[in-house]
């Protein structure tokens, strides 16, 4: 497990620094843009199209970075009263959980990426197809469900040893 989890860290690692890459094109677009409003040039043609989808890229593709490092909000009031095997056993069904709507919102993706790419849907002024951004989401969301699968794998390890979650 100790590999698997290794490649799981070093793909959510590199698409994490993709969003990155994005964030920080996305502020030089912005910037840029304002300047050249500034100077009495105009604007940069496209520019809401080009951070719409960055932004699509940012939050995408930093979803499964975020849930490796367990950077979500949790609510624990109730479950960390619990024994640590039965804090366990919660993990496991809300992982369960969060696995199964992962699953069907990628597979909606997929279906909704075909969908746009058969119809030739793009943005208006540069023409920008829609459906590379939604494939690029259903494939970040379906790395978040092999993290989450990884991180379900170590609870149940946990639960039948009887050692606490981590």
């Amino acid at each position: 497990m100790n590999k698997f989890e290794k490649l799981v860290g070093s793909v959510t690692g590199k698409v994490a620094y993709v969003a990155i890459v994005a964030l920080v094109v996305c502020v030089g677009l912005v910037v840029a843009n304002v300047v050249k409003r500034s100077l009495g040039l105009g604007l940069i043609s496209g520019t809401n199209e080009l951070v719409t989808l960055l932004a699509a890229c940012i939050l995408g593709l930093g979803i499964p970075y975020l849930t490796s490092v367990k950077g979500h909000v949790a609510v624990g009031i109730l479950v960390d009263r619990l024994a640590p095997r039965k804090q366990a056993v919660f993990d496991v069904v809300t992982y369960a959980i969060s696995i199964a709507i992962g699953i069907l919102i990628t597979w909606a993706l997929v279906e909704l990426g075909q969908y746009n790419q058969a119809s030739g849907w793009h943005t208006g002024v540069l023409r920008v197809p829609f459906y590379y951004f939604v494939y690029m989401l259903a494939g970040s969301l379906a790395l978040t469900c092999v993290v989450l699968i990884k991180d379900l794998a170590r609870v149940v390890i946990n639960v039948v040893k009887g050692s606490k979650a981590t």
